[in-house]
């Protein structure tokens, strides 16, 4: 238990240090490393679902979960209770050091267009990395973890409908009508605790 929460807590402290974008972006990172944590992607679609519920940062919400799972998985409560602590910190603690050392040189730098260079290519690959992370989790979502061939084969078999509507009604009320997202989310699990079983 004790290397795992050590595994946890280097694992977040990495996405940590280079989870440039914010926690959409190092919700990416994150997936690729729930791989090797023992997560699986409905496991991890869950926590996207339950991110926009809870109060708080994604990214320390998602260590929180991850952190959490991992270790509750193999060794029980207890246990999944260090983990989220050492995932929680893991994630933040990169935060909190760079943001002090950035302060003392903000000023500085702010005009140099190498410094303005580098922070476009870095949203520019945030972007991708939120891109990304959705497709992902859209695929496991719409798709009922089935994947491509599944598909193929049997499309009507394979599509979650429900989700797929609620997901083209959420997008449409968000972008053309401009409706609250905090409204939609719980609009969406309502219908989502009404018709999907």
């Amino acid at each position: 238990m004790f290397l795992n929460s050590l595994l946890l807590l280097y694992t977040f402290f990495k996405i940590g240090l280079f989870g440039f974008g914010g926690g959409y972006a190092m919700i990416s990172m994150i997936l690729a490393e729930c791989e090797n944590l023992g997560i699986t992607l409905q496991q991890f679609a869950d926590l996207l679902a339950l991110d926009m519920v809870v109060p708080g940062p994604i990214a320390i919400n998602a260590a929180t979960y991850v952190g959490y799972l991992a270790n509750a998985q193999k060794y029980g409560f207890g246990a999944g209770v260090i983990g989220s602590l050492m995932a929680t910190i893991g994630v933040a603690l990169p935060s909190l050091i760079l943001v002090s050392l950035v302060l003392r040189f903000i000023e500085k730098y702010r005009q140099n267009s190498i410094m303005t260079d580098v922070l476009s290519g870095v949203k520019a690959a945030a972007v991708g990395f939120i891109v990304a992370a959705a497709i992902n989790i859209g695929i496991a979502v719409v798709l009922q973890d089935a994947g491509f061939a599944a598909l193929i084969a049997n499309p009507l078999g394979t599509i979650a409908f429900i989700p797929l509507g609620i997901f083209a009604a959420v997008a449409v009320a968000n972008i053309r009508f401009k409706v609250n997202p905090i409204l939609l989310t719980l609009l969406a699990g309502v219908i989502g605790a009404v018709f999907i079983q």
